[in-house]
């Protein structure tokens, strides 16, 4: 065998390993705490009630900085619900509210972030990346994709709607 093919059959097989390995790795769950309040967190009793609170202002803060937006008060409420969006203080965005939290223990907690739900499945969480939260049991736990404890990115765009309807439907209007 030549060694162009060797090396060509080597680098197939190292190729194929490290795919495996990065899809593994996105299917890997991590034990996750879910509430929809502090006192939800405190009457589970699987913290302390400082820690509860704690987290739940962090993910309050991160709240502001990762929840989807959009530029109107319909289309968050296209989304999420009639009264289940705002107003953001400091921009004309508008944002759904925030329901719940998610705290991620690492040995002491490594991350805490906050969920939402939308109109189209009321009765489970969303990450702000839109990513479902598994069923959670009445102590708050539940499992999630590695990949969703990390810090959600900042939004700096808002969610667009419309697109080729929308301009269908403007062009039809003047007609």
């Amino acid at each position: 065998m030549k060694n162009s093919n060797l090396l060509k059959y080597a680098l197939l097989g190292a190729t194929a390993i490290v795919l495996v390995a990065f899809i593994a790795r996105g299917r890997a769950k991590e034990d996750v705490l879910v509430y929809d309040s502090t006192e939800a967190c405190i009457t589970a009793g699987q913290q302390d009630p400082a820690v509860c609170e704690a987290e739940f202002a962090k993910a309050e803060k991160l709240h502001e900085e990762v929840a989807p937006r959009y530029a109107s008060e319909n289309q968050c409420y296209s989304e999420y619900g009639h009264n289940r969006c705002y107003r953001q203080r400091s921009s004309s965005l508008w944002l759904p509210f925030m329901v719940g939290y998610m705290l991620a223990p690492r040995g002491g907690f490594g991350f805490s972030q906050p969920l939402y739900r939308p109109s189209s499945n009321p009765g489970r969480f969303y990450t702000a990346g839109k990513s479902p939260v598994g069923a959670v049991s009445a102590g708050g736990r539940t499992q999630v994709a590695k990949s969703q404890v990390s810090k959600p990115p900042v939004r700096t765009r808002t969610v667009a709607r419309g697109g080729f309807g929308s301009r269908a439907t403007a062009r039809g209007a003047g007609s």
